[in-house]
């Protein structure tokens, strides 16, 4: 049986947030009336002229709501939140790290609702998702805005996302962490790509290395921060219709479903269909 959950609207669940926020941080935290999602927190920062930091809870509200586990929900957001307030008031941290940063894929809602204070650095990608760029550290990451880049002002946009696909590059390709087999349908098979140690969602736009390691037609899903899924099967996808009928019959649809919905930090449960390089939404 799946978790109760206790705080089904967005405004119940940003009171109870700010409540937890303000409690473990020692800061004060409230909530937008307009954007309950939103929490601004008050900072203890003479420096500081705007004194606050905002943070978004759209993203631990969709992982609350898929597995119901108020804790993993609280746990995630407390992460989120100090290291965002250790940017705004550590200096140091102001300085981008080029040498750590990644491309990576996010939910394009996602994208719009959490930067409506403090726009990401963002490209769009496919239908629905857009490419954002992380600076990656070992226990957490630094989403790059257009505030912080401003701070950097030796660094223009260009540069730091050339030198994300560099680093992305440099990193190599890194393999599925488990390939599975239908039992049923033994020419297909689930790839699963799971907890790399930086972000691998733009390896599969290295043309180099789809042509080297991947057939000319598979399905892809981005379904969690954290995981990549793809189907390869040797029958023909050659229209979107094949390409569907192979999602349902090979179970892949409903796994990416249970990944997206079951799994922590979800994406998107869309899933696209690549054939010969060129991606569409199923």
């Amino acid at each position: 049986m799946g978790a109760v959950r206790l705080y089904d609207k967005p405004e119940q669940f940003a009171e109870m947030m700010a409540r937890q926020l303000s409690e473990s941080l020692g800061l004060k935290v409230g909530s937008k009336i307009e954007e309950p999602l939103q929490l601004e927190i008050a900072l203890d920062d003479a420096d500081r002229q705007d004194g606050k930091a905002v943070i978004s809870l759209h993203q631990t509200y969709d992982t609350y709501m898929a597995g119901g586990d108020l804790n993993t929900a609280v746990d995630y957001m407390n992460n989120i939140v100090r290291t965002t307030v250790r940017l705004r008031m550590e200096n140091e941290m102001k300085k981008i790290d080029l040498a750590r940063v990644y491309p990576a894929v996010r939910d394009e809602r996602y994208v719009k609702e959490a930067g409506k204070e403090s726009p990401m650095l963002s490209d769009p990608f496919l239908p629905g998702l857009r490419i954002v760029y992380l600076e990656v550290h070992e226990d957490f990451c630094i989403i790059l805005t257009r505030q912080l880049l401003d701070e950097n002002p030796e660094l223009d946009e260009e540069e730091v996302k050339k030198q994300a696909y560099a680093n992305l590059k440099a990193s190599g390709w890194v393999e599925p962490s488990m390939r599975l087999p239908h039992p049923n349908h033994p020419t297909c098979v689930l790839q699963v790509f799971a907890e790399p140690s930086h972000p691998i969602d733009c390896q599969f736009l290295v043309p180099e290395w789809t042509s080297r390691y991947l057939p000319s037609q598979y399905l892809i899903a981005y379904t969690n921060r954290k995981t990549v899924l793809l189907l390869q099967t040797g029958e023909r996808m050659d229209t979107a219709h094949q390409a569907r009928d192979a999602a349902v019959k090979s179970a892949f649809k409903e796994i990416v479903e249970r990944s997206c919905r079951l799994m922590p930090s979800p994406v998107s449960d869309r899933i696209y269909w690549v054939n010969n390089g060129k991606a569409k939404l199923l």
